[in-house]
């Protein structure tokens, strides 16, 4: 089935201005930033820049070292940088797959050095307990198949630059078992095996008994955004990997297909965007 987003003209309200500046000192970094490069990359009057500049700037969100410069005091993302259309297509598309794969299906955002779960639907069996819950975290050392689809999308040397290298280790397969440290050899041959992959699973289950199949959806500009997984447990009759593979390629291909279209639509994108990021 088609989802067509409709190509509409966005007009600016002042508190779409007030965001699309926090966004932009955002991801220009915590270093001091000149009122009139804000003011045209944004596409605002100095006027209408000022009056957001005195605004933030008297809750304490930005500094003032001079009449020309401001430098930030604040931290703003968003898990899922995408709109109310993508995030509602997002949400039929898990319903779907937990209705006719009889299974629970998640979204799993990146905060930091942890997975987050940002939304899932419920087992269809009341009587299987999944953990991982809306607002669940876990950390990206533990290796599994979510973190590892994650983990390599990153250049290995960003790998290095980002984590402490020792620090992962196996899913743990046995209740109240010793977690097992992986050699930094080990990790990065498992991130270099996966590296071109887009689907990845676990027959085997976790200590907790789960088994989790996934892939990863990007942006057009081969950003990482969210991962999409099925959860069952492991103690279920052998998985239709084939079947669960078919069926989250097919939504990753439909929700790739939405992230296209919303950037070719003519959406507010500040233009700030388009900047390579300076740090922070």
């Amino acid at each position: 089935m088609e989802f067509l987003v409709p190509i509409v003209k966005f007009t600016v309200n002042p508190t779409e201005r007030t965001l699309q500046v926090l966004e932009y000192v955002m991801a220009a970094g915590p270093g001091p930033l000149k009122q009139v490069d804000i003011a045209r990359d944004c596409g605002l009057s100095p006027s209408t820049l000022n009056r957001i500049i005195k605004s933030l700037s008297d809750w304490g969100y930005l500094f003032r070292t001079s009449e020309k410069y401001v430098v930030r005091n604040f931290r703003l993302e968003r898990n899922v940088p995408m709109s109310e259309v993508y995030l509602a297509k997002l949400d039929e598309t898990m319903r779907g797959l937990s209705d006719r794969l009889g299974v629970s299906a998640e979204v799993v955002v990146v905060a930091g050095h942890e997975l987050l779960w940002h939304s899932k639907t419920d087992y269809p069996d009341p009587n299987v307990v999944i953990r991982a819950g809306v607002g669940f975290r876990r950390s990206l050392y533990e290796l599994d198949v979510l973190s590892q689809l994650y983990l390599s999308r990153l250049d290995w040397d960003i790998v290095e630059a980002r984590f402490f290298t020792d620090g992962f280790y196996e899913t743990m397969r046995e209740p109240g078992s010793l977690n097992t440290a992986l050699p930094v050899a080990e990790v990065q041959a498992q991130l270099d095996s996966i590296r071109e992959e887009v689907f990845a699973a676990d027959l085997l289950g976790n200590h907790v008994g789960i088994r989790r199949f996934a892939t990863v959806i990007q942006d057009s500009d081969g950003k990482f955004l969210h991962l999409l997984a099925l959860a069952e447990p492991a103690s279920k009759a052998c998985a239709p990997i084939e079947k669960y593979q078919d069926a989250l390629l097919k939504a990753r291909e439909e929700l790739s297909e939405l992230v296209y279209q919303e950037s070719a639509a003519n959406r507010l994108r500040p233009k700030h965007h388009a900047m390579p990021l300076r740090g922070g």
